[in-house]
Formats: structure tokens, C-alpha cells, sequence
């Protein structure tokens, strides 16, 4: 099967909220942004992909990380180098932004939005929302928001035919969006499952046996 990366609706609204982030114009006012939606929609793939594509800084969760080894990582990516104080790291990376300013994707670090000018994307669960919006200072520097909505049959028949060369039918896209329930990671289970079952049969389309089978045995 081909890694395939589907430029859903989700992605081109993320993708939209990172270029305006990113332009000379987000200077004037807030540069924060905030992503959320359920685990499975997404996000982290939009992130990583814009990252690749655009030179933006992607940190990865990781929960005991303390704010330093934060900071450090995104020394690391922004001058290629580590050090041992915080004070240190927040010198690196301004000056890392004032050569060259770029997006940072990360959990929180309003702090460091303000004295370094990074505009940052803030990706999490719904729970996020609810946090930030608990603290004031932090939810009026907000500039835009975005929840990623379930993924659709359209994207879902994309995806097959870019991954595995196949236009489904109708009822076949059906069947796995209903199982899917609006998230990527089971689409890709299933997409895998019929791949291999495509070969052992030797069909050459999906049929709604084939994926109610895959699915009963999942």
C-alpha cells in the first residue's frame, strides 16, 4: 500500500491558519493558534506534513518533558544546538527567529510567543479547549481556532484510490466510514486488511463482502 497524505478539508483550513501565522502581517496582534479535536482526526499528520513542507518546528508529546528539555528541542531545531540553561535556550531561539521566523507546533509556551515573536500552534484534545479557556491572558491572544471535523466518505474514497489504486464503490465507503466513525486510524487498519485480502483472492475490487469480512475479523 502507498503512504498517502489526503489534503482533507481539515488540512487545508490548518493549512490556511499556518500561512497567516507564519506572514509578516501576524506580527500585528496575536500569533497563537489553537487545534483541537478528538485523537484520530488528524492533527498530528497535519502538523508533521506542514512542518516537512514549510520549515516549521514540529516538537513531539512527550509528558516528562520539563519546560527546559522543551526549550532545548526547540533550540536544537532552530539553531542546532542544546543548552543547559532555559535562559540560554530563549536567547538561541530568538535569535534563531530573528534570522529566519518560524512556526513552532506545540502543546504551550505562551511565554515564549511574547519574548521571541514565535508564532505557535497549540494541538490537543478537546480537553484544550476547556483549559485554555480557564486562563484569560492566554485565551485573548488567541488568534485563530480550529476543531478538525470527522473525516468523510469523500476522503475516505480518496484515500483508497491514492492508497491502493482502487475506486470504491459507494456502499463499500459506507460501510467503512460508519466503522471508521470520523477517524483516520481505523481507515488505515481497514485499508491494510483489504490490501491483503485483495491479494490472497486475486480480486481486483473492494466488494462489500470482502469488507464486511475484514471488518468481523478485525
Amino acid at each position: 500500500m502507498k503512504q498517502q497524505f489526503i489534503e482533507t478539508s481539515n488540512v487545508h483550513k490548518f493549512t490556511e491558519i499556518c500561512d497567516e501565522l507564519i506572514s509578516p502581517e501576524s506580527k500585528i496582534g496575536p500569533s497563537l493558534a489553537m487545534i483541537t479535536g478528538p485523537a484520530g482526526r488528524g492533527k498530528t499528520e497535519a502538523a508533521r506534513h506542514y512542518a516537512i513542507h514549510n520549515g516549521a518546528i514540529y516538537i513531539p508529546p512527550m509528558h516528562i518533558r520539563t519546560s527546559t528539555m522543551l526549550l532545548r528541542e526547540i533550540a536544537f531545531e532552530a539553531q542546532n544546538i542544546r543548552p543547559q540553561h532555559s535562559d540560554f535556550c530563549i536567547q538561541a531561539i530568538c535569535e534563531g527567529m530573528a534570522r529566519e521566523r518560524r512556526l513552532i507546533f506545540i502543546e504551550m509556551l505562551r511565554n515564549l510567543n511574547e519574548c521571541c515573536a514565535c508564532p505557535l500552534v497549540l494541538i490537543g484534545e478537546n480537553s484544550l479547549k476547556s483549559k485554555i479557556g480557564t486562563r484569560r491572558r492566554l485565551y485573548s491572544r488567541i488568534r485563530r481556532r480550529l476543531e478538525f471535523s470527522p473525516i468523510s466518505q469523500h476522503d475516505i474514497a480518496f484515500f483508497l484510490r491514492a492508497a491502493l489504486g482502487v475506486k470504491a464503490m459507494l456502499d463499500v465507503v459506507s460501510i467503512i466510514n460508519r466503522h471508521a466513525a470520523g477517524d483516520w486510524r481505523p481507515v488505515l487498519t481497514t485499508a491494510i486488511s483489504i490490501e491483503r485480502a485483495m491479494k490472497a483472492s486475486g480480486l481486483t475490487e473492494i466488494t462489500t463482502e470482502m469488507v464486511n469480512d475484514v471488518l468481523k475479523n478485525s
